[in-house]
């Protein structure tokens, strides 16, 4: 199973999860894309988790960082769900320079 792992240094960080959170469930409900869009969650202020297709992002909010964790069955699902987040959490984050760097 394909993985891949992002800290995003913010201070900021519970505030970027619910926003990355609550874009996502838009996504799901509100731009046509019915049940084929994301589906996501914040489980605490602290942890969220955003589910597209077979891949999966498990969020966690710390008092420095924003911690990306994705995983999927295959390279092309997770790269997918990669582009989508990182796109979303620089968006977002334009104001404080947030960038998104996969390992």
């Amino acid at each position: 199973m394909p993985t891949a792992e992002a800290d995003v240094p913010t201070e900021r960080a519970a505030r970027y999860l619910r926003q990355l959170c609550s874009h996502a469930s838009r996504m799901r409900h509100g731009h046509g894309r019915g049940n084929a869009g994301p589906r996501a969650e914040a489980t605490s202020d602290t942890t969220g988790r955003i589910t597209r297709g077979t891949a999966i992002c498990e969020l966690t909010a710390t008092p420095a960082n924003l911690i990306l964790r994705a995983s999927a069955d295959d390279e092309e699902q997770l790269r997918g769900l990669q582009e989508a987040v990182t796109r979303t959490v620089e968006r977002i984050g334009r104001r404080d320079g947030l960038i998104v760097v996969w390992r």
